[in-house]
This record gives structure tokens, sequence and C-alpha cells, in this order.
């Protein structure tokens, strides 16, 4: 229950046919971060630290996209 309050929001991904690899979703964070002037940081392949909050990435199905992938940011 606690995890549907915490904010999480789809990055922008152009290939949605390929799987996202680590690389691949920290430029498409790193690009999204940019265009809203939100500063950005990895600790680990599977963290974001946007704007001073921790972010776990998700890297995977887009839910309702019909089986294309996507990179999710969840607040930890």
């Amino acid at each position: 229950m606690l995890n549907m309050l915490k904010k999480a929001f789809w990055v922008p991904y152009e290939d949605g046919s390929v799987y996202p690899t680590v690389s691949k979703a920290h430029q498409a964070i790193a690009r999204y971060c940019e265009a809203n002037g939100w500063t950005c940081t990895f600790p680990s392949d599977d963290e974001a630290v946007i704007d001073g909050k921790t972010y776990e990435i998700y890297r995977g199905y887009e839910t309702g996209s019909r089986g294309n992938y996507g990179v999710k940011c969840r607040e930890k």
C-alpha cells in the first residue's frame, strides 16, 4: 500500500522494442532531467538521485503499452 503513495514517473525511452540496458536507462534519465532542469546522479545501477531525492530505477515492460519496454523512476 505504501508504494502506491510514492512518486513515480516514466522516462521517455525511444526504442521501446529493445530492453533498456543500464547505460541506456541512465542516458534516458539524464536527458529527461536536463530537459526539466533537475540535477541527476547515479550512485548505483538501480538508483538515481534526482534533485536530492533517491529513486529506484525500473527497466522493463511499460504497463498498458502492448509489450513495449520502458524506464521508470520510483521514489525510495
